[in-house]
This record gives C-alpha cells, sequence and structure tokens, in this order.
C-alpha cells in the first residue's frame, strides 16, 4: 500500500518516475501555468505501464496515509478500476492491522479497539473486491511479521478471487500457521509454490492438491523443532490423483523415513528437479526412485553421511545433466568411489553442466566441502 515501485533494487517508499518524466518535469517546472500541469499529467498517464506501477505492497502500519479515510479512498480507487491497478504484476502482503496508539482510560481503549476493528474489516473487504481488477497479477507474497498476516491468509474470500485470476502463477508465504483459507478455490493456473518456515504442513498441501498444473515446490525451514515428515505434502489429494511437479526443494528440520517413501513416491513420477538439504533421508528413497524408473536430470544433496543407494541409483540410468552433493561428515573413501562411478556413467555431459544453480549450495568434492 505504501510502495509502488520498479523491479529495481532502489529504496522503496517512493514511486520511481522514469527518466523521460522527471525530464520532462525538470523542463516545465518553470512555467507555472496550467497548461505545462496538464501536459505533465498527461505524460504521466501515458507512462503507467507495468514497468512503472509492478508492485504494490500493502502494509498498513507503513502507510504514508495517515488516517483511514485516506486509507478507504487508497482501496476505493483500485476498487474503481480504472487506476494502475490493471498493471500491477507482484502483490506483496505484509500488515492489515491499523497501528496501536497510545489510549489513556480504559473506555477510550474498549472504544479504540472495536473502531480499529471495523476499519481494518472495511480495508480488508475493498482488498477483496480490488483484486479482481488486478488483470495482470502474476504472484502474490505473504511476508508479514509473526501473526499480523493472519488476516490474508486465513481470508478465503481474497483466495477465492485471486483463483480466477489466468495469469496468477505463483504463491509465496512466509511462516504459513495451521488452518487454510481455501474453501471450495482451485488455482489452475499457479505453477510455483514457496513456503519459508511453516508451522504445518495442513494448508501447504491443500494448496498443493488444488493446485492441479504446479509444476515446482520450494520449501525451506530454519526452525529448531522436531522435524517435520515430508509426506502430508500430498496427504490432500483427492484418491487416484496425483501431483505433476517437476520441481521440488527441500531444506531444512524435514525427514522422510522408510514407512513414509511409498506414499511420496507416486506424486514424484514426473519429477526431473530436486533439492536436498533435510535432517533425515532414508536409503530407501534412491531404491523406490530406480525402482518407478523416475531419473532426476538435476540434483543437489546435502546428506549426513555417504549413501551407497545413491550411487547405485545415480549409475542405474544416463541423462544426469548437473549433480552437486556435500557430505557433512566429509568425504571417505566410499563417497570419492561412488562419485568416479558417477562421472563414468554419464561423462562429459555431466562434466559440462559443473554451474551450481540457485537455491541451496553444496560442494562438489572433499576439498570443496571443507572450503565452504
Amino acid at each position: 500500500m505504501h510502495i509502488l515501485r520498479r523491479k529495481s533494487r532502489a529504496p522503496t517508499g517512493i514511486l520511481l518516475l522514469p527518466v523521460e518524466l522527471l525530464e520532462h518535469i525538470l523542463n516545465e517546472s518553470c512555467n507555472t501555468s496550467r497548461t505545462a500541469l496538464r501536459s505533465t499529467c498527461s505524460l504521466l498517464c501515458s507512462l503507467a505501464t507495468p514497468f512503472v506501477f509492478e508492485t504494490l505492497v500493502i502494509d498498513i502500519a507503513k502507510t504514508h496515509l495517515s488516517n483511514f479515510q485516506d486509507r478507504l479512498s487508497f482501496f476505493a480507487a483500485l476498487v474503481s478500476g480504472k487506476t494502475f491497478a490493471r498493471y500491477v504484476k507482484h502483490l506483496r502482503l505484509v500488515n492489515m492491522k491499523i497501528p496501536v496508539k497510545n489510549r489513556t482510560g480504559p473506555l477510550d481503549r474498549i472504544f479504540f479497539k472495536k473502531r480499529r476493528e471495523q476499519h481494518s474489516k472495511k480495508l480488508e473487504e475493498l482488498l477483496v473486491a480490488a483484486v479482481p481488477f488486478l488483470t495482470s497479477l502474476q504472484t502474490v507474497l505473504y511476508d508479514g511479521p509473526d501473526m499480523a498476516g493472519l488476516v490474508f491468509l486465513q481470508n478465503g474470500a481474497l483466495w477465492n478471487q485471486i483463483s480466477y485470476l489466468p495469469g496468477m502463477s505463483t504463491v509465496s508465504a512466509h511462516e504459513w500457521v495451521a488452518g487454510h483459507p481455501f474453501s471450495n478455490s482451485n488455482f489452475p493456473h499457479i505453477t510455483e509454490v514457496n513456503i519459508m518456515d511453516p508451522v504445518c504442513f495442513n494448508p501447504v498441501a491443500i494448496l498443493v492438491s488444488r493446485s492441479p498444473s504446479l509444476s515446482s515446490l520450494n520449501i525451506c525451514s530454519r526452525s529448531s523443532k522436531s522435524p517435520l515428515s515430508i509426506d502430508p505434502l500430498f496427504y490432500e489429494h483427492p484418491k487416484g490423483t496425483y501431483s505433476s511437479i517437476t520441481a521440488l526443494l527441500l531444506c531444512g528440520d524435514f525427514a522422510l523415513r522408510s514407512h513414509q517413501v511409498h506414499l511420496l513416491i507416486p506424486h514424484l513420477r514426473q519429477l526431473q528437479s530436486l533439492e536436498l538439504s533435510i535432517k533425515f533421508l532414508t536409503p530407501a528413497f534412491w531404491a523406490s526412485l530406480q525402482a518407478e524408473q523416475i531419473f532426476l536430470r538435476w540434483l543437489s544433496l546435502s546428506l549426513s553421511t555417504d549413501e551407497p543407494a545413491l550411487f547405485d541409483y545415480l549409475c542405474s540410468y544416463s541423462g544426469l545433466r548437473s549433480f552437486f552433493l556435500g557430505i557433512r561428515t566429509g568425504f571417505g573413501e566410499n563417497a570419492k568411489k561412488g562419485m568416479e562411478r558417477v562421472r563414468e556413467r554419464h561423462g562429459e555431459i555431466l562434466d559440462q553442466q559443473m554451474c551450481e544453480p540457485p537455491g541451496i549450495r553444496f560442494g562438489f568434492n572433499d576439498q570443496d566441502h571443507h572450503q565452504r
């Protein structure tokens, strides 16, 4: 709400204008006539392209709009459909709560709390009404602090409106808590889901099951709590239906144990790229991939120890294009021999692709491991 900016990493909080418009304003700065003013405004309207109005940030707590009426006017302008709403490509949701001010008496605090809740509800309704006018929207990112963004993550009407946008392809969220807002909404256009520090997998699993075109799933956790099991990620799929993801990234305190593998493997039959840096990974996972003939082309791993089943799997097929391996206890003789087997099996095609992809970074051999 307080930021309209280009894709560049320039300081936030201002509207970045094209050089052409700035030059035009500078040339006419000495001319105070209405004609010059109208000319400048017309030029601004003509330059209102997706390159100018690209990211819309909703953060009531840090907005420059000082009162409730100004905030209402802002959302009302979005709902009108005649302003920059149609140019917004990226929606970033931070905080919908109106800032708390110092109140002295108990009655004053009670009435203010009630009024603040009413104002927040009204702004929330206006945001939901504005979504259909965000016709160019491609990504939704929630990165609010702690529990401040529950109004976004658990607003069924908001997600229902988002589900109808044809260009909507990416959903990202930070600290997704239990509960979900999706009701009967489906997301046929979403191809990528990114989750940071999930509290549980229930809402993520529901979103994944409602996104039939999902091809990329990335989940990272920095929590020090007990490891989360991976298999619930696909619990919500209707019986007989499976995920179509081709790229999976899991990083953090996750675990995949032998009795869970058979629940996960059917959803990975189209998998081509895998990045894993998790607390526990059963060797049965590699044997199951081999048995189901799921042959990866891009693989990045961080393991606790060397695993013979991994090298057996990688040497069972051809076509591996990129392979990066880090072993937290160091590379022993068995791991070095396994790496040589992989190089011999996949040959020059693998060697020509030694360029680390974005995301998790791993060492490739024992020397590289100690340097990192």
